[in-house]
């Protein structure tokens, strides 16, 4: 690692341990340097090093353990897209709720041919039951919560951490959207999330994308039709 200069900012000694940590081929669990043998490499003081080690923590990068010091962490997507729902947080308004539907409508669908390829007794276990539970709930609340774990059960079926990640982040926002858009075909909604469950207990991928392509362009023509007619007031 090459030396900074003192008026460097924090953020870019954690640059450089970024770097550090690439070079040398750092895997989880590996240590990096001491406090104070980061300020000798570095030239900075203290209170800089643990800065951008702190920015590294809450990065997901890196973590720091008693009579260890800082290591190298567990590979972790949780932070990076807590940071994007945080940013999102911030700029969510009416019309980026369709932009959120078209990036579900396009993530659960290109997940459809990953899902009949990979689903198991398992996720078909939990499929059926969140429907079950669609069927018997008591309440609107109760009807979002089961009908956001059957999508997520949906996605988690891939078995890849990207996708299930970037469904997660997504459904952070709907619970909102269920507020202000709650579905008006409640029924049809049921009887297509039936389908869709035996579509994927058939490992029938072109049903599958069709009754999940209806499905969802039904709730973002609903969302859609609603914020023009509130738009008119």
């Amino acid at each position: 690692m090459r030396e900074i200069k003192k008026e460097t900012l924090p953020e870019q000694i954690a640059e450089r341990l970024k770097e550090y940590i690439f070079e040398r081929g750092l895997k989880p669990g590996d240590r990096l340097p001491t406090e104070t043998e980061l300020m000798k490499i570095f030239g900075v003081s203290r209170s800089s090093v643990r800065e951008a080690i702190k920015a590294l923590q809450l990065s997901g990068l890196i973590e720091v353990k008693p009579r260890r010091g800082a290591v190298v962490s567990n590979f972790d997507l949780k932070p990076v897209f807590d940071n994007i729902a945080y940013g999102l947080s911030l700029v969510a308004d009416v019309d980026i709720f369709l932009e959120l539907l078209e990036a579900r409508k396009a993530l659960e669908i290109a997940c459809l041919p990953i899902v009949v390829e990979k689903i198991d007794d398992e996720h078909l276990e939990r499929l059926e039951h969140w429907l079950d539970k669609m069927f018997n709930a008591t309440s609107i609340d109760e009807h979002r919560t089961y009908d956001m774990l059957f999508h997520q059960t949906l996605v988690d079926a891939t078995h890849n951490r990207f996708l299930v990640q970037m469904e997660i982040l997504i459904f952070r926002f709907f619970q909102k959207l269920y507020e202000l858009f709650p579905r008006r075909s409640g029924i049809v909604s049921l009887n297509e999330h039936k389908e869709i469950y035996e579509a994927c207990k058939s490992r029938d991928l072109e049903r599958l994308q069709e009754i999940m392509d209806i499905h969802l362009s039904r709730y973002y023509e609903e969302v859609k039709e609603k914020i023009n007619e509130d738009k008119k007031l």
